[in-house]
């Protein structure tokens, strides 16, 4: 079992905050199949949802990772720990296509994740294999108000 992780989701990228209140925020969080993945046992941690954010939009797109449907949610455990022991919920997409497709969560999912005070990762598990390439990506667009 092996947890990805995006940069985002490794610290490595700035994750997007508001300085006005109820301005809309967007960060967009991409990661590059540059090793295997096994659907049977790995995780992908792909974005955070900063603290005290109100999550109002999530869209998942694949491109070139087969056809596969993936299931969304937020993940168990610190944002960046690689803990392979760590879950993704699927609150906000469940078994959806992302073969060379974007599948957008609904607002009612966005808005039933009540903001927290702290930092939370955004996680994906696939139903199947996708081998390694650097054309094979999984981005995902957030978009949450503070």
């Amino acid at each position: 079992m092996a947890l990805k992780q995006s940069n985002m989701a490794q610290l490595r990228e700035t994750t997007p905050s508001g300085y006005v209140s109820g301005a809309r925020m967007v960060g967009i969080a991409t990661y590059t199949v540059a090793q295997a993945f096994t659907a049977a046992s790995d995780k992908l941690e792909l974005a955070v949802l900063p603290a005290d954010a109100r999550l109002v939009s999530a869209e998942l797109i694949g491109v070139g990772v087969g056809a596969i449907t993936a299931t969304m949610g937020l993940m168990s455990g610190e944002v960046g720990a690689s803990d392979n022991a760590r879950t993704v919920g699927n609150q906000l997409l469940a078994a959806v296509s992302i073969n060379d497709t974007a599948a957008k969560a609904t607002t009612l999912a966005c808005l039933n994740i009540a903001p927290s005070n702290v930092h939370r990762s955004i996680g994906v598990t696939l139903s199947g294999n996708v081998a390694a390439g650097s054309a094979k990506k999984i981005t995902l667009v957030l978009e949450y108000v503070f």
